[in-house]
């Protein structure tokens, strides 16, 4: 989301049209071909968080996609990607059940509990 300011205080989005405006503005300025246009940039920044190997959650939280079938428009769907999704949920849960685990461990009774060695007696 791009805000523009208003009044000193105040801003609020670019609506579709008027940012689109800008980058046909910007695009004419610095002799771009008419194929840039804010669609482009859209799908060119799609690309980026689908090379960044995120999961479709992430993604959509990253593009502002409310439904997972809007998303799917422009995620590509390729072993590589699906893989690599694959390997950090499961890296994910893998750190979940080891907080977990120390968060359900017995606590000892006392810091210095006798327990448990001290390195410079051991």
């Amino acid at each position: 989301m791009i805000l523009r300011q208003m009044k000193k205080d105040t801003s609020k989005p670019y609506s579709f049209s008027g940012m689109q405006k800008i980058v046909h503005k910007m695009r004419d300025k610095i002799g771009l071909p008419s194929t840039f246009t804010l669609d482009a940039c859209r799908h060119g920044g799609m690309t980026e968080l689908e090379e960044a190997a995120l999961t479709d959650g992430q993604g959509r939280a990253l593009s502002a996609h409310k439904s997972q079938q809007s998303y799917e428009g422009y995620a590509k769907r390729s072993m590589k990607r699906a893989l690599a999704a694959t390997r950090k949920r499961h890296a994910h849960l893998l750190a979940n059940e080891a907080r977990t685990d120390i968060q359900n461990g017995a606590l000892n009774d006392v810091q210095n509990d006798p327990r448990e060695p001290d390195a410079a007696e051991g």
